[in-house]
């Protein structure tokens, strides 16, 4: 265990008390303006650099004196209190005081109940409440976040079939039997009417009728953008027009989809994207030792495939080398671990999914309103926290730690939601509403024929009869005038021989 006997803690309970019962009517936060130097805890946890700057040798602080340091600080500066005569840095893994196996729940328990205080980025934990610790507000976003290498396809492998990528195989099969069918189609319609051709428009019979499969070819084309067919009768007008609309549909699906598809070539791949998925699929899932992330995660997730790592670096050199398919961390950490050249070399790591829970971190202190009366730190810690915070403080201090350990930068990706869509094949689900419209549109243009055909073939009938009619009064006319002429020239040839006139 720690070493026992060291306390460092003021005591409040004076001040506690004339604060509630007096003081706080006029000024509310007069107790720790006007009182000593606090005592403060500041563990420095190995991996986590930029956070304490601390010279063991000179015994001072750097001249960037690291994240925790500047918060505290300028917490100092608007509480009005003084801490840098009497405050200790912590590493539990150099210190020969700490026992070599300790965890995290235990340093913090000891430096909360050694010092007033402890600053530093802890995780807000139901089970490190049950210890008897308090949080004020948090400064840094702490909420568990999966993140995993982004593995995406190799872009420059050759792909001959890579222009078919737009649709699903289905939809290509019913594309080729569409235009197949319409071809057909087009041919019965055309030598239904046949018996109509005297009526209809010249056509040539050569090219339609006589070539084989040419209404297929006609078809295919088509379904380029490129119209042959010259129909005449009202059914191949209905079919070459649905057949034009459905090309027109077809194509710019195509042309749409397939961009896209270009586009978006450098597509992720996550082993997987939740806790509850990489569960499922037994992925393996990396934590820091001893954190809070997690216990948290084998508290939700007892069956999940959660392996601790010693060290905060260790699990992302794991995840490099393969050995574990996600990482757990909090949203902040992971902000200055995707900068770090050596932990993404390749700008590689990434955030997937949502985050698992939502949580902050930041100071600590013991949970003691009686002994020493300490918890009055922590409130006093609440207040000027969130002033901080609301003139935007948290923030620009936040920029400024991660400016200085950025060591590498990466491209800044765009900002897509978590949930948005990704490019994806086309199926007959998508597309079958166009195909069925052709369909009905064919049979449609058969029904049209047909009744052309069967209203020709009547118009016909009654054309032949009228004429036949017409031939037949005609010559009853002629055979009467010659009767008549030859009656007028027998009367004329007997009044000459009887000397008549």
């Amino acid at each position: 265990m720690f070493s026992e006997g060291w306390n460092y803690r003021k005591f409040l309970c004076a001040v506690y008390h004339i604060f509630f019962m007096v003081i706080r009517r006029y000024t509310l936060f007069w107790p720790l303006q006007y009182y000593y130097y606090y005592s403060v805890g500041l563990p420095d946890i190995p991996g986590l650099n930029g956070w304490v700057n601390y010279d063991e040798k000179a015994g001072t602080f750097a001249e960037y004196p690291g994240y925790h340091i500047e918060l505290l600080d300028e917490l100092a500066y608007r509480a009005g209190f003084s801490w840098r005569n009497s405050y200790g840095v912590i590493n539990p893994y150099l210190d020969s005081d700490f026992k070599p196996n300790a965890t995290t729940n235990e340093l913090l328990v000891w430096t909360v109940n050694a010092y007033d205080f402890s600053f530093s980025g802890w995780d807000h934990s139901i089970e490190r409440m049950q210890l008897g610790v308090d949080f004020p507000m948090g400064f840094a976003d702490s909420s568990t976040i999966l993140i995993t290498r982004n593995s995406a396809a190799d872009d420059n492998d050759f792909n001959f079939f890579s222009f078919l990528q737009p649709f699903d195989w289905t939809v290509w099969v019913s594309i080729l039997v569409t235009i197949i069918f319409t071809g057909l189609v087009y041919r019965w319609v055309s030598k239904t009417y046949s018996i109509g051709q005297s009526t209809m428009q010249p056509r040539d019979e050569n090219v339609h009728g006589k070539v084989p499969g040419v209404n297929i070819f006609y078809a295919a084309l088509t379904a380029t953008g490129h119209m042959e067919f010259s129909p005449v009768t009202y059914g191949e007008r209905i079919l070459v027009l649905s057949l034009c609309f459905w090309s027109l549909v077809i194509a710019a699906t195509y042309t749409a989809n397939l961009a896209s598809v270009m586009i978006s070539k450098n597509q992720s791949i996550y082993p997987a994207t939740s806790i509850s998925e990489a569960q499922y699929r037994g992925i393996s899932v990396c934590v820091t030792k001893g954190l809070a992330v997690a216990t948290k995660l084998k508290e939700a997730y007892p069956n999940a495939n959660i392996v601790e790592i010693e060290g905060f670096t260790s699990m992302y050199d794991h995840l490099l080398a393969n050995k574990c398919g996600l990482v757990a961390d909090t949203v902040s950490r992971f902000e200055v671990s995707k900068l770090n050249g050596t932990l993404n070399p390749d700008c590689a790591l990434e955030w997937v999914g949502r985050a698992v829970d939502i949580s902050s971190s930041g100071p600590a202190n013991i949970v003691d309103a009686g002994v020493y009366c300490t918890s009055l730190v922590g409130h006093i810690f609440e207040y000027y926290l969130k002033d901080m915070q609301h003139d935007g403080f948290l923030e620009n201090a936040f920029e400024r730690y991660v400016s200085s350990v950025t060591t590498h930068t990466c491209p800044e990706e765009a900002e897509t939601s978590p949930d948005a869509d990704e490019s994806f094949k086309l199926t007959m689900v998508d597309m079958g509403g166009i195909f069925l419209c052709h369909g009905i549109a064919c049979v449609l243009g058969l029904l049209v024929s047909f009744m052309q055909r069967y209203w020709g073939k009547r118009t016909i009938y009654r054309d032949s009869r009228m004429h036949v009619s017409e031939r037949i009064g005609v010559s009853d006319i002629q055979k009467e005038d010659e009767v008549v002429d030859m009656g007028n020239g027998i009367m004329t040839a007997r009044q000459i021989g009887s000397g008549g006139y």
